[in-house]
């Protein structure tokens, strides 16, 4: 893991993260830099290390970004004393994520200021010394590797065979977590250094640790706890394992196995120790390792063999910001240009942040809108005339923050204006959808403002209930729309314009948010059925391009009240999802097809499909589940409506058709799907529902009710003749309907003369 102002290995110091690249002269007249050929070869860039003699330790380790110079083998860079043509031994310690470099290096004596030479090919013959210093305690990451978490052995040789995570010198052995990874997950992890023992006597050792875990002196094991398992938390007799040690250096070793997400790994000692029944370890001193050997130290900004003034900066990742529906978290980076004044001349500094987002201040914020490596290029605001650009491959994700940083935490509002600036056409899918949650949860926010108090309680005083009226609901819509329509806009952008290529998940996983939002949220059905169809030709896995035809298809039928649009693209994903026999893909393919004839006057086809989407579902419920489940589906639909929440009884109507398809035949669903049509005013979608209904269900409980909010629609919007042909079927069809009566009043009114009146929408 990189360092970061918030998040160190157990050494506790804190670090800024510093970037370095190539650079040109200023106005067209290159400045040269030093030479750079040392071991026989030409690197290509130089850092230099000035330690005070405060600060000088037998090893120093430094952190950098290499901009891409050093190969993934770490064999083409080197650390000199200034003006010496001979290097000192060298470790690299970790390389990654990104470009970022951790080494460590023996000082020599009497010398404060040493150069890393790295880039370019790897010196030819040149031999590094080896490694001599016994001091310090180096910690090692690896990635998980299957293996037997009884056997030392087994252990031993899955760290072996895998990929490093990233090391660095620690003070002992006592981490929870993985220090190199911001991400839980198993591991493997090796302790190795020296226990320099000054006193002879009696030593007992323990380990405690979440998952397997061995300490080996001089290669022997000497205490164990082997397995899977949780940390012992207390000392318990028979724990403690003894051994006789003289004065000098042992070779210390402790190997770790962190089979899941979590991970402990504890080693103590007791010197000298007491009766066993009663156990006391305490840490192995950091001085028993002689972590005191180890310094740190800040490299200086690099130099380039061409060239010596260029772009510099240094950023911290502040905070992250959960969103409700999502895994990943909002990332916010403070980046600072730093740049010499010689070379910006006052101006403002350009950044490419690498997600496709661009800015011109020399100290910002910056909002990442899921973690990952990102390329960060940097470029001094005044021109020069030669390209000069810094690029830094960085790796972005959520900070671990001590409870200073947790005070002043960036928020959500705090974010939105930098997302607002935002170019939706230069993100990827996977970043969109983040943006379209943003403005989701901005949304629902607001939205939650105007809910309902908590119910009032008499016997604790509390406040009576705020009523969600129909009047309170359209505020709430008028202020939440604002949201909806800038997720929208952002979240249209890959299926309506050219846009960042983006995997076919991704783009899946964005228009399953951002279809139903136009359609649903936004009220706009012919921009749902462009994002659907747009979807459908940028996916090519068959599966995925299936269900947005589908959808398309839906809104075409349902919406629009255009069945001969939906029919091609129904055909279409017949052929992408003919291998697709159940599930809810099969079953929302037989339902629309159900739609389909419903809306051509196929009513036998209707009925098939709908029971064969029921069929292919796979989700058989009981009588009495079923029962319950459609009562739950019925009474939330008609509370969205009493109260005006279209939005939300649209979804629910969706659900209730999706869970239980049959239910088309049993006419509530239509009926109260026509409602939602009629509060909005769309009538002829009624009109079609009614017919429908009469296809494929006419014998329908509810054929009735729907027929008279048919004709009550005709009649609103001046369609007399319709509203009365409509009333004048309902009598010949159900001439025992209890509506009977209403029709013929109707009818007479009608004809009079009198005034439409509005629709009732209420159940």
């Amino acid at each position: 893991m990189p360092p970061s102002s918030h998040c160190r290995v157990s050494t506790g110091f804190r670090m800024f993260w510093f970037f370095w690249a190539v650079g040109l002269g200023i106005g067209g007249a290159e400045v040269l830099a030093q030479s750079f050929k040392r071991a026989g070869t030409e690197f290509q860039s130089v850092r230099t290390v000035v330690l005070t003699p405060a600060e000088v330790r037998p090893i120093i380790v430094v952190e950098f970004y290499h901009h891409g110079q050093i190969n993934a083998e770490g064999t083409n860079v080197l650390v000199f004393c200034r003006g010496t043509n001979k290097p000192v031994p060298t470790r690299i310690l970790q390389l990654g994520p990104g470009d970022f470099c951790r080494l460590a290096f023996e000082t020599v004596s009497g010398q404060t200021t040493y150069e890393i030479f790295y880039g370019g090919n790897p010196p030819e013959g040149a031999a590094v010394p080896a490694w001599t210093n016994r001091d310090g305690l180096l910690l090692e990451t690896r990635k998980y590797k299957d293996c037997n978490p009884h056997q030392l052995d087994s252990v031993r040789k899955a760290f072996e065979s895998s990929e490093r995570i990233g090391s660095d010198y620690v003070e002992g052995v006592f981490h929870a977590g993985n220090p190199f990874s911001l991400k839980p997950g198993p591991f493997l992890s090796r302790y190795s250094g020296y226990l320099h023992i000054s006193q002879p006597g009696t030593y007992g050792f323990f380990t405690s640790s979440q998952d397997a875990s061995f300490l080996l002196i001089d290669g022997k094991e000497v205490v164990s706890h082997p397995g899977v398992h949780g940390p012992h938390y207390q000392a318990r007799p028979g724990l403690r394992k003894e051994i006789q040690l003289k004065p000098g250096a042992y070779k210390f070793e402790y190997y770790h196995v962190a089979v899941g997400d979590s991970a402990i790994m504890v080693a103590a000692w007791e010197p000298s120790p007491g009766p066993p029944d009663k156990p006391k370890p305490s840490q192995i001193p950091p001085e028993v390792f002689r972590a005191h050997s180890v310094g740190r130290a800040t490299p200086g900004p690099v130099q380039m063999k061409d060239a010596k003034l260029f772009p510099d900066f240094q950023f911290t990742i502040r905070a992250d910001v959960p969103l409700p529906d999502s895994e990943e978290p909002l990332i916010v980076v403070e980046f600072k240009d730093i740049s010499p004044a010689a070379l910006t001349g006052g101006g403002l500094a350009r950044w490419d942040f690498g997600d496709g987002q661009t800015a011109q201040e020399n100290h910002l914020y910056h909002v990442y809108l899921r973690p990952g490596l990102y390329t960060v290029k940097l470029g001094p605001g005044r021109r020069t005339g030669k390209p000069l650009e810094i690029a830094n491959r960085i790796y972005i994700d959520r900070p671990v923050l001590t409870r200073r940083d947790e005070k002043n935490l960036p928020t959500l509002d705090q974010c939105l204006p930098i997302l607002d600036t935002y170019d939706a056409s230069k993100l990827d899918a996977a970043s969109l959808r983040q943006l379209v949650l943003v403005y989701q949860t901005k949304a629902d926010q607001v939205a939650a403002a105007f809910e309902p108090a908590v119910p009032a309680n008499p016997e604790e005083g509390t406040s009576p209930t705020i009523q969600l009226t129909p009047e309170l609901v359209a505020k709430m819509r008028e202020a939440v729309r604002p949201w909806i329509q800038k997720a929208v806009k952002a979240g249209q952008a890959p299926f309506l314009a050219e846009s960042p290529v983006s995997e076919d998940a991704d783009l899946y996983n964005l228009v399953r948010v951002v279809g139903p939002m136009a359609r649903d949220q936004l009220g706009d059905s012919q921009l749902a059925l462009r994002i659907w169809q747009g979807a459908a030709a940028k996916i090519k896995t068959p599966s995925m391009q299936g269900h947005c035809l589908v959808e398309a298809a839906d809104i075409a039928i349902t919406d629009l009240v255009q069945p001969d649009k939906a029919k091609p693209l129904l055909e279409q994903a017949d052929k992408l999802l003919a291998e697709t026999k159940t599930g809810l893909a099969a079953s929302r393919l037989h339902t629309v097809w159900g739609d389909y004839y419903a809306a051509t006057g196929q009513g036998p086809k209707a009925r098939q499909a709908y029971a064969k989407a029921e069929e292919v579902l796979g989700t058989y419920k009981a009588h009495a589940e079923r029962t319950a489940w459609m009562g739950a589906h019925s009474r939330s639909t008609e509370e969205f409506l009493k109260t005006g929440q279209l939005e939300r009884a649209a979804a629910q109507l969706r659900q209730w058709q999706q869970d239980f398809p049959t239910e088309k035949l049993a006419g509530y669903l239509h009926l109260l799907y026509a409602r939602y049509w009629a509060a909005r005013r769309m009538y002829d979608q009624v009109l079609a529902l009614n017919e429908q209904l009469q296809t494929a269900a006419p014998d329908a409980p509810y054929a009735d009710q729907l027929m008279l909010l048919a004709a009550e629609c005709d009649w609103s919007r001046g369609q007399t003749d319709r509203a009365v042909a409509t009333l004048k079927d309902l009598l010949n069809k159900y001439p025992g309907s209890p509506l009977v009566n209403i029709a013929k009043d109707w009818i007479q009114r009608i004809q009079s003369g009198a005034r439409p009146k509005l629709p009732k929408t209420k159940p």
